[in-house]
């Protein structure tokens, strides 16, 4: 018995020696023999995740035309430690060579990229191809460098649709989210800035996808499995209500002039073209905007980025004599035959003397033929009829004095005031009736914006209360207009649309004249403090059955009848001449 143990103790010493030597001589291989090539495994066994971009979506117009897409480019990156390393044979001094790129204004821009935080710095947007085959040719000796694709925004029309489309720029620090959120903005992403890209941010943005891949320690990928973490989510596209060819007519119809003209169909509201010049071109953006060109855009005497539909305010002028008449009507003040005394150029009121635009007057006019040759000095005497309130009632059922709705950021109210505006802007006892003169001509503390105007058109066109302007089909608006009518008698509404019929068949409006169709109009000229009074123009076509109103202010124009009315004068004839056109099937 003691000897059987004695030779089971000797088999497993022999056993565990054997195993032992086993171990240490795989040891041996490994550290030793092999060392090389599993070093070299070690290193291309890591893992990177990689995050894919979401292509943002498209926009649109009514008719499928493309007005905003992407573009895929070329960018080669570096690290962000590249920029710290110094000496002629840093990879940074190398590719400044190689690339032949300009020193110290590449140096400047990568110093503000790594402020900015980006893990990766961009040497070279958008590469060139021989750019692009240094790095491939020479990878071995540029550790870290990379040419990475990307999406690149694209606006076709350019400054077009500056002002609707608006345009994208980069993250800032702090848009940027926390590393562990996927859906968070990262370093490089881009965003909606101003118009709809701005606005529909969440639609068009998409959802960006993640993949595993095995890379060396270079960072390049070393084999082909990729594991997708989650799939990329394009963004939605955005269909416009305004039309690619309506808008560019009625941009030729402006001619460059600055100012903004809108066109509206009625009675849905959908707005068909909208012009606002001088604008910027969007394009300038997408590659990230230089320094110098934005400090030119900001100051730039034109105010490119004032987007004149919405934000810019001015007097409406003549056309708010609609407004007025409207409220002598409604108030039982003066009826379509009432008369004053005659016209002679200028109307007099205590020691001052109220003009006439007409300096030889008018001579004697009923309050249809008022309207008809926008007769100032009628509109005095009607002025001093009215009180300040209903005036302010009439302008606020017809969209003045507070914002259309429209989607777009820093939207003006305007302004329409009232007793309680004077009362605590002068003082109860500090102002006078003298202010319904200015008031009942559309001059003096009132302000409206051309998109206002719009509305006031297409209430007055089509007797609809709740008509509001919409940019946007699809994604569709989550609530309808309806069709509540106007708290307005639809005769005194009739009245208003018959006399502005004559204002263009044989009044201050006939430039705006379209063959074949009846246009009912109004025209102004809106005082200036700032330099030559500005031209407006309003109206409707065709005068019965509306489909469209058309808006047109030109800054520093002079007389509407003159520079505005033929603007809508030349669309419509294009909107007309495009509805009877035969429409062109693909073969």
């Amino acid at each position: 018995m003691p000897q059987t143990r004695a030779v089971q103790a000797r088999i497993l010493r022999v056993a565990i020696l054997l195993v032992f030597g086993v171990i240490v001589g795989n040891l041996l291989v490994m550290q030793v023999v092999k060392h090389e090539q599993y070093e070299s495994q070690s290193l291309d066994n890591r893992q990177l995740r990689t995050r894919i971009q979401a292509p943002r979506g498209r926009i649109l117009d009514r008719d499928g035309r493309l007005l905003a897409d992407n573009v895929y480019i070329a960018d080669i990156t570096v690290p962000n430690r590249c920029l710290g390393q110094a000496g002629p044979d840093s990879t940074l001094e190398k590719l400044l060579t190689w690339l032949r790129l300009p020193r110290y204004e590449t140096l400047d821009r990568l110093a503000g990229e790594q402020s900015a935080g980006r893990p990766r710095l961009t040497l070279v947007a958008n590469a060139a191809m021989p750019q692009i085959a240094v790095i491939e040719e020479r990878g071995r000796e540029l550790p870290g460098v990379k040419v990475e694709t990307r999406s690149r925004r694209r606006y076709l029309d350019g400054p077009l649709f500056g002002h609707v489309i608006g345009y994208v720029g980069e993250t800032l620090p702090n848009e940027i989210g926390a590393e562990d959120d996927p859906d968070g903005y990262k370093p490089g992403d881009w965003i909606g800035r101003d118009g709809i890209e701005a606005v529909l941010e969440e639609h068009l943005r998409g959802q960006a996808g993640y993949t595993l891949q095995e890379v060396n320690a270079a960072g390049r990928v070393v084999g082909r499995r990729e594991v997708e973490l989650r799939p990329v989510h394009p963004g939605r596209d955005v269909v416009l209500t305004l039309s690619q060819a309506l808008q560019d007519s009625l941009g030729a119809a402006m001619g460059g002039n600055p100012g903004c003209a809108v066109a509206l169909a009625l009675p849905s509201g959908e707005v068909l073209a909208a012009v606002s010049t001088p604008c910027y071109d969007p394009n300038m953006f997408t590659s990230g905007i230089s320094t110098k060109d934005w400090q030119a855009l900001q100051s730039d005497p034109g105010h490119p980025f004032l987007n004149r539909l919405t934000q810019a305010t001015y007097p409406p002028g003549s056309p708010y004599k609609i407004v007025t008449s409207l409220t002598a009507l409604q108030n039982g003040i003066a009826a379509p035959g009432t008369a004053y005394a005659p016209c002679g150029g200028a109307y007099q009121l205590g020691n001052r003397s109220f003009r006439c635009w007409k300096r030889g007057g008018h001579g004697s006019l009923d309050h249809t033929g008022a309207l008809v040759h926008s007769c100032d000095v009628f509109y005095y005497q009607l002025g001093l009829r009215l009180n300040i309130d209903q005036l302010a009632v009439t302008a606020r059922l017809l969209g003045l004095g507070a914002p259309t709705g429209s989607p777009f950021k820093g939207e003006a109210s305007g302004n329409v005031p009232d007793k309680a505006w004077y009362d605590k802007k002068f003082g109860e006892h500090g102002w006078s009736r003298g202010v319904m003169l200015n008031n009942a001509i559309g001059q003096g503390e009132l302000l409206v914006t051309p998109l206002q105007m719009a509305v006031l058109t297409g209430r007055v066109a089509t007797g609809l209360a709740d008509l509001r302007p919409t940019f946007v089909r699809d994604p569709a608006p989550t609530t309808s207009p309806g069709l509540r009518a106007l708290p307005i008698d639809a005769a005194h509404l009739e009245w208003v649309r018959r006399t502005m019929r004559q204002v263009v068949d044989m009044g201050t409006g006939t430039r705006a004249r379209v063959q074949a169709i009846e246009v009912a109009g109004k025209t102004g000229t809106a005082e200036n403090p700032h330099g030559e009074d500005h031209a407006w123009f309003v109206c409707f076509a065709p005068a019965i059955l509306p489909e469209v109103a058309v808006v047109v202010i030109l800054e520093n124009g002079g007389h509407g009848g003159a520079v505005a009315a033929p603007v809508a004068g030349r669309w419509l004839n294009a909107y007309f001449a495009q509805k009877e056109a035969p429409e062109v099937v693909a073969p």
